[in-house]
């Protein structure tokens, strides 16, 4: 039997991903794990504005990289979200380069990266929601499969749980989409 918990946000959990920004001095790493897919070719992160300094570089730029963190960022990647980055130089804390878009930079060890440009925000209590659309996707080759395609247990990426402030992995395949249901047997 279920139970009512309340209005409690059950979505949970969410990857971990470190936006990447370049203002006029500096590049600036925030760990963002409020991100989604809006359709096949855009996704959403949602960034708390009390992270001033990255949302106005963002506001500015309309460029921003997107990364999955894997388990061997990821010590740096929580140290990127308890850091301001208007008090705090995050500029070393991954290494990195620029490609066609030069305020989106890419984390050159993450599993997977997205530059992206901003197609829209919007606001929605204390977080602006970005709407991005990936120029370009760059992939560790090891984490690529046969066919050229991004491997997820490859890339392990790391999950983010609110509600007990926790980080899990992915985990292994279970099954194929739209080839498991086949088999379905209505009662």
């Amino acid at each position: 039997m279920q139970k009512n918990i309340g209005s409690v946000m059950g979505l949970y959990p969410t990857p971990v991903t470190i936006v990447g920004v370049k203002g006029e001095n500096k590049v600036n790493f925030l760990t963002i794990a409020h991100v989604g897919v809006v359709e096949h070719g855009h996704l959403l992160v949602s960034i708390d504005r009390s992270h001033e300094y990255s949302n106005s570089i963002i506001q500015k730029t309309k460029q921003l990289s997107v990364s999955l963190v894997n388990q061997k960022m990821l010590t740096a990647a929580d140290y990127c979200g308890i850091a301001k980055g208007a008090t705090t130089d995050k500029s070393t804390v991954f290494p990195y380069y620029f490609e066609e878009l030069k305020a989106a930079p890419i984390i050159e060890n993450a599993p997977v990266s997205m530059a992206c440009e901003v197609i829209d925000s919007i606001d929605v209590g204390a977080f602006t929601n970005y709407i991005l659309k990936p120029v370009h996707t760059y992939v560790q080759e090891e984490c690529l499969n046969e066919r050229g395609k991004i491997d997820y247990e490859k890339a392990d990426p790391v999950l983010f749980e609110f509600q007990s402030a926790q980080y899990l992995n992915v985990g292994t395949v279970i099954g194929k989409a739209w080839i498991l249901g086949k088999d379905y047997q209505p009662n």
